[in-house]
């Protein structure tokens, strides 16, 4: 029951501050962005909960076969928010590359005119 608890409140937290990703351009929760952080942290304790829970239900069964086949749902799930968070972390990589392309096309743009100024 907690892991859902938690798990619905990670799911807030993406509709009310990444709201960008789902192509909305307004959040349909608006929740102060002081709370922005703990929603960020609450992934930690999920994916402790989800680990926890299947380590207990695999020392259950003690079959891989039987465990991956009754428990694939779970599985899924513990994969799957990592993979979530992981394209948070690729549109933050992507504008840092966007930046330092624009910085770069800056760069050569100042050389050129440096060298074109030292030609005349």
């Amino acid at each position: 029951m907690i892991i859902l608890v938690l798990t619905s409140l990670f799911f807030i937290g993406l509709l009310a501050f990444e709201y960008h990703s789902f192509g909305l351009e307004n959040p349909i929760l608006p929740i102060p962005d002081t709370f922005k952080e703990f929603f960020e942290f609450l992934i930690w304790p999920i994916l402790t909960l989800l680990t926890l829970d299947l380590i207990l239900k695999y020392r259950k069964i003690k079959n891989p076969k039987k465990f991956v086949k009754k428990h694939w749902i779970d599985i899924f799930m513990l994969a799957l928010i990592p993979a979530f968070s992981i394209f948070k972390f690729l549109k933050i990589g992507l504008s840092v590359i966007k930046q330092l392309k624009t910085i770069k096309i800056g760069a050569k743009i100042f050389h050129k005119t440096k060298k074109i100024s030292q030609q005349k």
